[in-house]
């Protein structure tokens, strides 16, 4: 670990200031911030970035922020639980004079957790410090980092309406986003409640850099309802920044956060999982039925219209779509204790039992996967 001199957040916090009192910027870095974005913080901001290694070198993690006081903290430990990786440090000193003052610290995370090094993922980084030597430490950043290569597969979010599961704290069962992509950028509506309940709608948009997104949000306000003699033009202001990792086509998890009030007040963060649900129930795949298109990636890309008219229960955990005059049926397993969820694995089947392939992305409107021999495969719905 390397504390070094504070240094200045540039043009990227100046454009993250421009959005809110205060910025938290987060993304991968080589060189410089690639993805700049703002994020609301009362009392001190921070950021927190990949830095990419040179030859030999060790992937970085670098933590650039403010602190009220000359007496900056530095790193302490590192704690990684699953993907979950907690970087705390602290400031020691006291008697310190009230003067803003910027910081930096470098850490090696697989050297401070004495590991040869972290296998490539997609980790959940919460930055903590503490403001004295008996201090509680304080959540001061969140990011996500993906620490794979070029070669990590991006998902395609299905566009619609995405929900809260059932696994969610009560609070944050109320939520609906409606989300779609666009070649690679992702916009993202949330509909949910103000502290009063009065519904509150929040929109943003940014790059979907292969399974992760950070996304700025604006509250919408200042609109005239659909009755009104004379419209207004509504008008953005600071929201909650999300942070979204897809895993699935239909599945992701989401971490929403906000500034506290109050002067060094602790960043809120609260995490839901997500999940893109058909309106019909998805226990029986009667939500699959229709018409759709399976695609093979080849050099003569091969299209062939299947038609599910049928579908029936094999066992508690499976359902069969159908095509008849085609003889292929498509077998999907799932969850009986998560109901609610989409299928995570359907396998592509010829009227004899031969397998020829497997989807393990499932969506309303798509399926992706691959062929026996590892070509991408895909089903389209075209119809219902």
């Amino acid at each position: 670990m390397r504390f070094l001199p504070g240094r200045p957040l540039n043009s990227f916090l100046r454009r993250a200031r421009s959005l809110a009192a205060a910025g938290l910027v987060l993304g991968l870095v080589s060189g410089a911030f690639a993805l700049p974005a703002a994020s609301r913080v009362d009392g001190d901001s921070a950021a927190i970035a990949l830095l990419l290694p040179g030859s030999g070198d060790a992937a970085t993690l670098q933590v650039t922020g403010n602190w009220p006081t000359p007496c900056t903290p530095t790193f302490q430990s590192a704690i990684l639980n699953g993907a979950d990786l907690r970087i705390d440090a602290r400031s020691v000193l006291s008697l310190c004079a009230r003067e803003p003052t910027a910081y930096t610290i470098e850490v090696n995370p697989a050297a401070a957790l004495d590991q040869a090094a972290l296998p490539p993922a997609v980790y959940h980084v919460s930055y903590y410090a503490a403001n004295g030597a008996q201090a509680e430490p304080k959540l001061r950043a969140f990011a996500l980092v993906d620490t794979r290569t070029g070669a990590a597969t991006s998902f395609a979010p299905e566009t619609g309406f995405w929900w809260s599961t059932s696994g969610a704290r009560q609070g944050a069962r109320r939520n609906v986003f409606s989300v779609e992509l666009q070649g690679s950028q992702l916009t993202v509506a949330l509909m949910s409640y103000d502290r009063d309940g009065r519904g509150s709608w929040q929109f943003g948009t940014a790059a979907l850099n292969g399974h992760t997104a950070h996304v700025p949000m604006l509250q919408m306000a200042g609109g005239s309802d659909p009755f009104a003699s004379a419209s207004a033009n509504p008008r953005g202001e600071a929201g909650l920044m999300l942070d979204i990792e897809f895993r699935s086509n239909s599945l992701a998890t989401a971490w929403l956060s906000r500034g506290g009030s109050g002067d060094e007040a602790a960043l809120e963060l609260q995490t839901m999982d997500l999940v893109r649900l058909p309106f019909a129930d998805a226990v029986d795949g009667s939500a699959w039925k229709g018409d759709w298109i399976l695609a093979i990636d080849t050099e003569q890309t091969i299209l062939q219209r299947l038609h599910f008219d049928h579908v029936s229960a094999l066992d508690p955990s499976n359902f069969r779509l159908n095509d008849e005059n085609a003889g292929i049926a498509v077998d999907c397993a799932i969850d009986p204790q998560n109901a609610e969820l989409p299928p995570q694995r359907c396998v592509l089947r010829r009227r004899d039992g031969m397998i020829l392939g497997e989807f393990d992305a499932i969506a309303i409107t798509r399926m992706d996967g691959t062929r026996n021999d590892r070509t991408p495969l895909h089903l389209l719905r075209v119809s219902r």
